[in-house]
């Protein structure tokens, strides 16, 4: 079979003819022609074939387990995933439990509201802490400029009369739309889901300061603001903010617009949520929801 073999391979190029002869029956022969190159190139993409058959049929298969790294580095890929994710949630409930913590204290030490009139159109906030410690924290806050309303002139303070009011209910709800959330504080839902078309004015339920204006990355764009009687409501998902830490808003003034931002948004909404002294209340039962 070598000697056949090496044969064979010396004369590639050329035309052979093998002749078969039969033991039985030596007069009786068969004969073949063929080009020994071609059938070499024919034996070798055969044996190509069935290794990349038998390739992709491991790899594609649960054989693929056995010989490849494939569901370790998918594990890996989801594990990595995953802790990235819970880092930034870990980050965001940091947020907001300093935001909480933030509305208990101001709402607990009951703060002074006054205001600090300057000849400059509009002010940023000022949260102050005195040498000596009084019995109530002061916190100074901006008041915006009106246009075609004279500011006043000088360093004067005129202290707010916001808290001294009483807030009304029931009132109207922040955003005309669709309940779509309930209050659930076993599961951590401490307020209403409100769907509305994005881009709707959103407007506050009663006269107050905004305590916090900005972004988390659950929440997305968020409202805090302190209201009289101990009361707070939280307005969450904006797309966008209209007033800043300080301002001083009354019923019914547009603070923002419907969004759907955070990463616990689903879909354009306003989740909206309302404190007292520090204790979550339903809002189903304070405002109109239709």
């Amino acid at each position: 079979m070598k000697k056949l073999l090496k044969k064979l391979f010396e004369r590639r190029r050329e035309e052979v003819t093998i002749l078969l002869f039969d033991d039985d029956n030596p007069h009786q022969q068969e004969n073949y022609t063929l080009k020994p190159g071609k059938l070499m190139a024919l034996l070798a993409g055969l044996n190509i074939a069935v290794v990349l058959l038998v390739f992709l049929l491991i790899y594609f298969t649960p054989l693929g387990t056995y010989f490849f790294n494939k569901e370790n580095r998918a594990i890996r890929s989801s594990v990595i995933q995953v802790h990235e994710r819970v880092l930034a949630l870990q980050d965001s409930l940091k947020v907001r439990d300093q935001q909480l913590h933030q509305i208990q204290r101001v709402i607990r030490d009951g703060a002074d509201t006054v205001f600090d009139i300057r000849s400059t159109p509009e002010w940023d906030a000022v949260h102050s802490e005195p040498d000596h410690e009084p019995e109530r924290a002061t916190v100074t806050y901006r008041l915006a400029h009106i246009p075609g309303v004279q500011s006043l002139q000088g360093e004067q303070i005129i202290h707010s009369d916001i808290f001294s009011g009483e807030v009304r209910f029931p009132a109207e709800p922040p955003v005309s739309g669709t309940l779509t959330g309930r209050y659930q504080p076993d599961i951590g839902h401490f307020g209403l889901d409100i769907a509305a078309r994005k881009g709707t004015d959103v407007r506050t339920v009663a006269d107050g300061v905004i305590a916090s204006s900005e972004w988390t990355i659950n929440n997305g764009y968020s409202v805090h603001i302190l209201h009289a009687g101990g009361y707070a409501t939280i307005y969450k998902h904006f797309s966008e903010v209209i007033h800043r830490t300080g301002d001083v808003v009354r019923k019914g003034d547009v603070i923002g617009k419907v969004g759907e931002t955070g990463l616990l948004a689903s879909g354009p909404h306003v989740h909206f949520e309302l404190w007292k002294n520090g204790v979550s209340l339903d809002p189903e039962y304070y405002i109109n929801v239709n």
